[in-house]
């Protein structure tokens, strides 16, 4: 798989586009216009999916965009979670959880890039995690509790199979095995 060398590609451009979209999304949550923020937050995740599909399509992927594209999913869960917790709507407990998770896992990363240069692609139990985290934010957006809880402790289990993962790969890329 070839990588580009370019930093201004559509890809990155969606990528980057999650984080100008926080803003509206966590004014419109403390506004209580969840619609809206419903609205921005499934454009802000459709652009998560297709962000890696035009990557692929168009021979866009890059060094940057591997390591721009989970940082900007961890800042957006992050900040959208700790305002769903201030507002009450979310568990604080789990965005806690959710929010270690993702900070050991970048130091994982940063370590590993800085020794071995090696960056990771989410694998499969990444991708049905992102899907589950976005349902649950989504869910919880406009007070589906029922659907919330059930994505949540859904979530926790593919979290956590998703972590023990990341541990194995982490430690076979630091062994040299790959």
């Amino acid at each position: 798989m070839e990588t580009t060398n370019k930093k201004l590609t559509l890809s990155n451009i969606l990528t980057v586009s999650r984080l100008f979209m926080l803003p509206f999304i966590v004014y419109f949550l403390v506004r209580r216009v969840n619609v809206a923020a419903f609205v921005i937050m499934s454009l802000s995740l459709l652009t998560d999916v297709v962000d890696g599909f035009f990557a692929r399509r168009f021979h866009q992927e890059s060094e940057l965009g591997k390591l721009l594209d989970p940082l900007c999913d961890k800042i957006s869960l992050a900040v959208i979670l700790t305002t769903l917790v201030s507002l009450r709507e979310l568990p604080l407990w789990i965005a806690i959880v959710v929010v270690m998770r993702d900070i050991l896992i970048l130091l994982g990363s940063f370590f590993v890039y800085s020794h071995r240069a090696y960056v990771f692609k989410s694998n499969i139990l990444g991708k049905i995690t992102g899907f589950l985290f976005g349902a649950l934010i989504l869910a919880y957006t406009i007070h589906l509790r029922t659907i919330g809880i059930w994505t949540m402790y859904t979530a926790i289990v593919f979290m956590s199979a998703t972590f023990l993962s990341y541990i194995y790969r982490y430690i076979t890329i630091m062994k040299g095995d790959k």
